[in-house]
């Protein structure tokens, strides 16, 4: 088994339904939690397989109801931050390094779908995101990374000005802290296409991918060349980077719960990513359930699992395994 560090964590306060989890740019670890049930909802709607439900569904009467309140893990367990009106059912989550909060709805029905808060929970600002989001990731430059899934990549009804098609049907892009686009990096077409954008992982200058459908590895930093390596691990979720070593997490049927090591050698042409080691990560789902939380930030995958809080340094395999 490869090394890794385990936490225990505490139960959220009392009242409040954890939604998401998020690894924010100083790696600390954050959840967006609301007051109102939305688990048990959805529970019920996904068990009437025809559509029809009696009473209907309440999921958008419960978000105009609910607040949210944000958390933040520290020595002494969850300590808790503002709280706000929820707004959307699926928010996501990210940190800028003077405090304020961006919470984006993963759907939009067209209208601005990201919310800058202030440390107190205050709203500064709203802009537009694009509808179908997968990843949000403020970077250490405080640049916010975006990447979409199936629906964001080829739905319509947002338009830039100056630009025939949306930010979201290139896949992955990357914004200022106003909403302004800093760049829509340019996915390399030998690399395959990118339908859904599985994993998104800031780290040094740009952003790493691993997206279906041919999962190749691709690195964007604004104002340079898109480097890219093939990749023969499928479904990956999570990804971290540490030099030219790579920690890939996840993957499709009894590969859920696969951590690889890959070596990413010269010079990000096309060139096969070398895989050099796979084991098991401690995952107790099973079926069609997911984790809290597989994602990378920098050099470190992240897994939530029930209450334990695994991670893995790239640099610590590395060093354990004796790969130069």
């Amino acid at each position: 088994m490869s090394p890794y560090v385990t936490t225990s964590l505490s139960p959220i306060p009392a009242g409040w339904q954890a939604l998401h989890h998020a690894i924010l740019a100083d790696g600390t670890l954050a959840a967006i939690v609301t007051d109102v049930d939305l688990a048990s909802e959805w529970a019920r709607i996904h068990a009437s397989p025809d559509g029809h439900l009696d009473p209907p569904g309440r999921i958008d009467d419960l978000t105009k109801e609910g607040s949210a309140k944000l958390l933040s893990w520290g020595e002494d367990g969850w300590k808790e931050g503002p709280v706000f009106p929820l707004e959307t059912p699926h928010p996501l989550l990210g940190r800028f390094a003077d405090g304020r909060w961006l919470v984006v709805g993963s759907r939009t029905r067209g209208d601005p779908n990201a919310r800058i808060l202030s440390p107190d929970g205050s709203l500064l600002t709203r802009f537009m995101l694009g509808d179908g989001i997968e990843h949000v990731a403020i970077d250490d430059l405080d640049r916010i990374w975006v990447g979409w899934f199936d629906e964001g990549i080829f739905g319509r009804g947002w338009s830039v000005p100056g630009m025939e098609w949306p930010p979201s049907s290139n896949g992955v892009a990357c914004f200022a802290p106003d909403g302004s686009i800093v760049a829509v990096p340019t996915w390399p077409e030998e690399a395959g296409l990118i339908d859904d954008c599985y994993a998104l992982t800031p780290a040094a200058s740009g952003a790493w991918v691993c997206a279906y459908t041919d999962f190749a590895l691709v690195n964007f930093a604004p104002g340079e060349p898109t480097r890219w390596w093939r990749n023969a691990l499928v479904g990956a979720k999570a990804i971290a980077i540490d030099g030219n070593h790579m920690l890939l997490a996840g993957g499709y049927g009894s590969d859920a719960a696969r951590l690889a090591l890959v070596e990413l050698d010269q010079r990000g042409s096309g060139e096969a990513a070398v895989t050099l080691a796979t084991w098991q990560m401690p995952l107790r789902l099973a079926g069609s359930e997911r984790p809290m939380l597989l994602t990378g930030r920098a050099d470190t995958l992240h897994l939530i699992d029930g209450d334990r809080w695994h991670r893995w340094r790239v640099g610590d395999v590395v060093t354990a395994l004796a790969y130069p």
